[in-house]
């Protein structure tokens, strides 16, 4: 799995290349702050860091969580 990271405001570059990734075999996932819209990226799973659990288009996570997620990656890219 290759993780992305994005923080506030999204790079347009990162979201261009998340599109054409999506259709590799490998799974995409993408993590982002806490505030703002989650992009809509078809076959990217999109992620939420928070600390409560409050709605959005996405699945949220905690820090611990994302942690363990940076750790099983193959592959992490920070925007």
């Amino acid at each position: 799995m290759t993780l992305h990271l994005l923080k506030l405001p999204v790079n347009p570059l990162a979201l261009q290349i998340l599109e054409s990734t999506a259709a590799e075999e490998s799974p995409v996932a993408v993590v982002l702050s806490s505030k703002g819209e989650l992009p809509h990226l078809r076959g990217v799973k999109m992620y939420r860091v928070t600390d409560s659990s409050s709605l959005g288009n996405g699945e949220n996570v905690s820090y611990s969580r994302l942690l363990d997620m940076i750790f099983t990656a193959d592959k992490v890219v920070a925007w």
